[in-house]
């Protein structure tokens, strides 16, 4: 069997900007990620810092979280609309992730797809990738705490030689990725085969030791595809926070609740300005994988 990754990367790219309807999913998969290999604008935001660690919106949001410390109230709101809000862009995401991936397949067959097909894709599979989500974040926060303990301990005073570090920074490594590629091709086999959680990871896991080359170039892929997309969502911030910058500098110097508000808004604003730039990104990663799956397994989906 011939494979071509970029031939791959190509496909879904005509595929999205081909298919706008594509364009909605891309949005909400954008907001929690995106996949195993995303950068959430929810969860990961802070890592921004490092780009616009200087600008007025994240000295609007320091200033938030300091003011919700000194005030009890304002903690417990402020916390309690963190939760839900984080909960429910993580179940959109979800929801778009599985509409995408049964809409992508069905492109790529050549069959015609549109937004209604594919929220149908979402409502029959949603339930069974969420618990797949959640299992993956368990299984990721089970496989890191060992690595954790190491890193407390080497902090406590004892010393690993440089060598070791090394080794262990590898393996990590190789778990991470080896953990992220059974995600994306279980979540295929969940979706385009129907089969249940357990049962999808076993294929899954069978499909990587046939074709794990295969599955660790398109991994290397996508993993490019995101990066762009997380510059480009670092930009588009950058550049938002420009022109609300005295919003930011107002809730900097006034301490009051509508400045607070006001802030929050725009950057609210800015946060989804950002995830439907890099919601393209995060559906070509989306798509890349897909259409890797049907080629690795022709005989998966044929409707």
């Amino acid at each position: 069997m011939e494979f071509d990754s970029f031939e791959i990367v190509k496909r879904a790219w005509y595929h999205v900007r081909s298919n706008r309807f594509l364009w909605v999913l891309a949005f909400f998969m954008a907001l929690a990620g995106g996949g195993s290999q995303g950068v959430s604008l929810w969860v990961q935001s802070p890592m921004l810092r490092g780009l616009s660690g200087l600008s007025p919106m994240h000295r609007a949001g320091e200033k938030i979280a300091d003011y919700a410390r000194g005030n009890t109230a304002f903690w417990i709101v402020f916390l309690t609309a963190g939760v839900i809000v984080g909960l429910g862009v993580l179940l959109f995401s979800a929801f778009a992730q599985v509409s995408a991936i049964g809409a992508v397949a069905e492109l790529d067959l050549g069959r015609e797809g549109d937004l209604r097909t594919s929220l149908r894709w979402g409502r029959h599979s949603f339930v069974r990738y969420f618990g797949l989500m959640l299992a993956y974040i368990v299984v990721l926060a089970v496989i890191s705490s060992p690595f954790y303990l190491l890193g407390w301990l080497a902090g406590g005073g004892t010393i690993f030689p440089c060598l070791m570090w090394m080794m262990i920074a590898v393996v990590y490594l190789v778990i991470l990725v080896a953990a992220a590629i059974m995600l994306e091709l279980s979540a295929r086999y969940l979706v385009l085969e129907d089969r249940g959680i357990l049962e999808s990871v076993q294929m899954a896991g069978i499909l990587l030791r046939r074709h794990w080359r295969e599955s660790v170039v398109t991994w290397l892929y996508v993993m490019l595809i995101m990066l762009a997309g997380t510059l480009v969502m670092a930009v588009v911030l950058a550049l938002l926070g420009t022109p609300l910058a005295w919003i930011f500098n107002a809730a900097t110097e006034h301490h009051n609740a509508f400045t607070i508000a006001l802030s929050m808004l725009a950057f609210m604003l800015a946060w989804c300005a950002a995830a439907a730039v890099a919601g393209i990104f995060a559906i070509t990663g989306s798509a890349v994988w897909t259409m890797t799956f049907l080629d690795l397994e022709p005989a998966a989906y044929r409707g």
